[in-house]
C-alpha cells in the first residue's frame, strides 16, 4: 500500500513545499494516514512537505479523552504540531436543527477551514477509504441520487485530498500492524442506529456474501467512471452558462430561453447552477423542482415560488430571484448597493456612505472618519476577492444568516433578538452581504467569515457619515 501511495498517488496530490493539514481522530484510518504522510515527508525530504495535525474532541464518548491524548502523544513523537478543538457536539446539533452526524461534520469542516486559513495550509488530508466510498455510494443510491451523487467521494477536490480512497479497511489495518502504528477504536461506529452504520455493518456484508464478494471494489470503480462523466459535463455546463447567462437591473440570475433547447442532462445542470447562485445552497434544486421547471418548456408567463427563490419566465429568459422582505411604505429603505473596491456609494436616506478600501487607501483617509457613528469592518483581501457573487449593501431579506466561529450559522432574526433590536427597526438596518451570507451589520456584529490573516492583505469596509457639499 505504501509503495503505491509513494510512487503513484501522493506525488500527484501534494506539491513540493506544501503544508498539509491532516485530520486525525485517533482511529486506525487517520492514524495510518498521518504516519504515511509523515513517512513520505521524511523519506522524500527534498520535496519539503510539512504537516500539521487537527483533532476534534466531540465531548460525547468517555473514550474521547484517551483518543485525544493518543493523537497528541503520536504528534509529539513524530514532531508534528497538533491543534485540538473541543465542542459540545450534541448541543450544537440541537441548536442547528441537524442530526448529530450532520452537525458534527459541519462543525469539523468549519474548524478545519479556519485552521488551514490560520496556519497557511494548502490542502487538508482526510482518511476516507474504499469502504467509506462504497458506503457513500450505496447511501446515495438508496436516496435516489443522480450521477453527481453516485460519483461518490472525490479523491481530490478543491483543497481536500483523500489519499486512502482506493484502499480497503483491511489494507489500512495491515499497515498499522506492520508499522506499529497505535490507534483507538470508536465503538459508536458499531452501533447500527445510524443509516450509514447500517449500510456498513449489515448491507455491505450481505452484498459481499450473496452477490459480489468484491462489491466495494465494484462500487469504487463505478464511482470513478461517473466522476469522469461528471467532470466533463461540469466543463460543458461552465461554458454554456456563460453563453446563456443574462442579467437585469435588479441583479437577478437569468438564462435566455434558448437554454430549453439543450439536452435534459445539460439543461438540468444549468438550472441547478442558476438556482444555487441565488440560494447559496450547493445542492441547488431538487429533482421534483427541476423536472417541473423543465416541463414548462420555456413558456412565457410561467412562474413558481420555490424555497428561497421565485422563478419566472419572461420574453427575455428564465429569472431566478431571491426573496425580499415585505416592508411598510413609511419604512426607511434603500435599493441594493453594489460594493466595489476603491469606491464610495451614498445611502441618501440614511445620510451615510459605504466604501471598500485597500490597506494603502485606508491609511490615507484614516483620520477623516473618526467621528461618531462611523464604523469599520476588516476582511481578508484574498478571500473577499474570490466571492462568487457581488458584495452588496442592503437591508435584510428572508433566509439571511451569519456564521460565527465555534457556533456555525445563526439567522439574522436570532442575532437581532440577542442584540435587543426592536422589530420595527430591523427592516431599516443596513448590512453587508453576498447572497444570504451576511458578513457585517454595522454597529451590531461582524461575521467570522473572511477575517484577515495576521500578515495577509486586508480590505476595510467603512460605513461613515455622508459629507455635506
Amino acid at each position: 500500500m505504501y509503495e503505491k501511495l509513494r510512487t503513484h498517488i501522493l506525488p500527484k496530490m501534494i506539491d513540493s513545499n506544501t503544508k498539509v493539514m491532516v485530520a486525525v481522530s485517533g482511529g486506525p484510518d487517520s492514524m495510518a494516514l498521518c504516519h504515511i504522510l509523515w513517512r513520505y515527508g521524511q523519506e522524500d525530504w527534498k520535496r519539503k512537505i510539512s504537516l500539521i495535525i487537527t483533532h476534534v474532541h466531540h465531548g460525547v464518548r468517555k473514550e474521547s479523552d484517551s483518543e485525544c491524548r493518543l493523537v497528541q502523544q503520536m504528534a509529539a513523537k513524530w514532531e508534528i504540531p497538533c491543534l485540538v478543538h473541543r465542542f459540545d457536539a450534541k448541543g450544537f446539533a440541537k441548536s442547528m436543527g441537524l442530526s448529530f452526524q450532520e452537525a458534527a461534520r459541519e462543525w469539523r469542516y468549519a474548524r478545519w477551514k479556519e485552521d488551514m486559513h490560520r496556519e497557511g495550509s494548502a490542502v487538508l488530508a482526510t482518511a476516507h477509504h474504499l469502504g467509506d466510498q462504497a458506503e457513500t455510494i450505496l447511501y446515495r443510491l438508496l436516496r435516489g441520487s443522480g450521477t453527481a451523487g453516485l460519483a461518490g467521494i472525490y479523491p481530490s477536490k478543491d483543497s481536500i485530498i483523500r489519499p486512502l480512497l482506493a484502499f480497503t479497511k483491511a489494507d489500512i489495518l495491515n499497515y498499522c500492524k506492520q508499522e506499529g502504528v497505535p490507534f483507538a477504536l470508536d465503538r459508536s461506529n458499531q452501533d447500527p442506529v445510524y443509516a450509514r452504520n447500517k449500510i456498513r455493518l449489515e448491507l455491505i456484508p450481505d452484498l459481499e456474501r450473496d452477490y459480489n464478494p468484491r462489491i466495494q471494489e465494484a462500487l469504487g470503480r463505478m464511482g470513478e467512471l461517473l466522476r469522469w462523466d461528471e467532470e466533463y459535463l461540469a466543463q460543458q455546463v461552465e461554458g454554456l452558462f456563460k453563453k446563456y447567462s443574462i442579467k437585469d437591473s435588479q441583479g437577478a440570475v437569468g438564462l435566455s430561453r434558448e437554454v430549453f433547447a439543450e439536452s435534459p442532462a445539460i439543461l438540468s445542470r444549468l438550472l441547478r447552477k442558476a438556482a444555487t447562485m441565488v440560494v447559496q445552497e450547493p445542492r441547488g434544486l431538487g429533482y421534483s423542482y427541476v423536472t417541473k421547471l423543465m416541463d414548462s418548456l420555456g413558456k412565457v408567463g410561467w412562474m413558481q415560488d420555490l424555497p428561497g427563490m421565485t422563478i419566472k419566465i419572461t420574453d427575455e429568459g428564465i429569472w431566478f430571484r431571491g426573496p425580499t422582505v415585505q416592508r411598510q411604505q413609511d419604512e426607511v429603505v434603500f435599493p441594493e448597493i453594489p460594493i466595489v473596491l476603491g469606491e464610495w456609494a451614498g445611502i441618501p436616506s440614511l445620510n451615510m456612505e459605504i466604501g471598500l478600501l485597500t490597506d494603502s487607501n485606508f491609511l490615507a483617509v484614516k483620520n477623516d472618519f473618526q467621528g461618531q457613528g462611523n464604523k469599520v469592518a476588516i476582511f481578508d483581501y484574498n478571500y473577499l476577492s474570490q466571492l462568487p457573487i457581488q458584495l452588496k449593501c442592503r437591508t435584510r431579506c428572508q433566509g439571511d444568516k451569519m456564521w460565527f466561529q465555534g457556533v456555525g450559522h445563526k439567522s439574522l432574526k436570532k442575532i437581532f433578538q440577542e442584540e435587543n433590536i426592536a422589530v420595527e427597526a430591523r427592516n431599516c438596518i443596513p448590512l453587508i452581504a453576498y447572497g444570504n451570507e451576511v458578513l457585517w451589520i454595522p454597529g451590531v456584529r461582524q461575521s467570522d467569515l473572511y477575517r484577515p490573516k495576521k500578515d495577509g492583505e486586508k480590505v476595510y469596509c467603512i460605513f461613515k457619515t455622508q459629507q455635506l457639499v
